[in-house]
This record gives structure tokens, sequence and C-alpha cells, in this order.
């Protein structure tokens, strides 16, 4: 019974470890309101890999901060109505200058609006 046990550890633990790889490390950014007043704002998103994009609106009082994860390498755009409308249609905005592209050295870092 010891060595099923034994195998049976050894597979598992080697299968967790193949998964873990394939997974991709996410990276932790913070959107911090540095104003006064609240502040409404889009965030588009294009990580590495992925056909389309990510899209979140988020509300941020003053001096509030919102985590996000993402992707290395992700390009990140805070968009204004013209952006949020051209990729509402089907288009892509990721031609233009991000307001981020994420770096492992991004990892929990603050970047103010």
């Amino acid at each position: 019974m010891k060595p099923i046990t034994i195998a049976l550890a050894f597979m598992l633990t080697t299968a967790f470890a193949f998964a873990q790889k394939n997974e991709p490390v996410l990276i932790t950014v913070k959107i911090k309101n540095t104003s006064i007043l609240p502040k409404k704002v889009t965030i588009i998103s294009y990580q590495p890999g992925e056909t389309g994009n990510g899209t979140n609106g988020i509300f941020l009082m003053p001096g509030s901060e919102k985590k996000l994860q993402f992707k290395e390498g992700t390009k990140i755009y805070i968009a204004n109505a013209k952006q949020v409308d051209t990729v509402m249609s089907g288009e892509r905005i990721d031609s233009g200058v991000p307001f981020l592209t994420v770096k492992k050295e991004d990892d929990n870092k603050v970047f103010n609006l």
C-alpha cells in the first residue's frame, strides 16, 4: 500500500508542477484617483495572446485605489468617450500610445490618474 501512495503523491506533484508552469503570472497594478473629486474611468486592456480586449468601468472616490491584474505585456488604456465608442463598435485602439504597458517591475505599483 505504501508504494502506491508514494507513486500517487509523485504523480500529483508532477501534474501540479506542470499546471503551474502553463498558467501566466499575473501582475497586480493599482490605479489611484489623486483628485479631490470622484472619477469614473473606463480601462481598456489588450493582453498578449488574447484576440479581444478587456473593458472595465470603475468608479474611484477621491484618494481611493483599484487593484487590477494583468499578464506581462498587457497594454492598458484609460479610455476617453471616443475610444470607448470605437471599441464598442468592434474596432481596436491598441495602435495608439497606452497609459501603461505592464512589466514585471510594475507589480504592486500605484499609478495616479
